[in-house]
């Protein structure tokens, strides 16, 4: 802190720092719980699809699966 003779001045000062670093320290918390919530969005979004997709890929699969299964039968 300053070296100011000036009690006022000196108070002023402390509670301008202290209100200073209470509001840097609140924003960074607000921060990072919406960033938190946003990734966890995203991520089950993304993990939605990916189980909708790999569903997809499994039918088809399936489907492939049972057209062989059809032709080595039809050919014995």
């Amino acid at each position: 802190m300053s070296m100011c003779k000036n009690k006022t001045f000196n108070r002023f000062l402390f509670f301008s720092l202290f209100f200073l670093f209470v509001s840097l320290a609140v924003n960074s918390v607000i921060v990072f719980a919406a960033e938190t919530s946003e990734r966890r969005k995203a991520r089950r979004n993304s993990t939605a699809e990916i189980q909708v997709e790999q569903r997809e890929i499994i039918n088809h699969l399936e489907r492939i699966e049972d057209r062989v299964i059809i032709i080595k039968k039809r050919n014995k």
